[in-house]
């Protein structure tokens, strides 16, 4: 059975990328704004965005499991970690 805490930090730990690949997406993401990337440079921010969304994922259905444990619904539990609400601190 997971506990709240383990929750609470893999949802933490999946709101974001680490923090050198959060700042090479950005990196990355600028510069394609202004020119187009070099090959390897699309091919290495479409990896950095997949994981992204794999951490999203994950970060969602710990999110979703967290819902159920406090009995209230995804949109509550979300509201809750955006510090609109009470929230449980790690």
């Amino acid at each position: 059975m997971t506990t709240e805490i383990h929750l609470l930090r893999k949802i933490e730990k999946n709101s974001r990328l680490p923090e050198k690949k959060h700042n090479r997406y950005w990196d990355l993401r600028r510069k394609r704004e202004e020119k187009p990337l070099t090959e390897a440079e699309s091919a290495e921010y479409l990896s950095l965005i997949q994981e992204w969304e794999a951490r999203n994922v994950e970060r969602v259905r710990a999110l979703i499991t967290l819902a159920e444990k406090r009995g209230t619904t995804l949109r509550g539990v979300m509201t809750q970690q955006r510090g609109t609400g009470p929230r449980t601190t790690v």
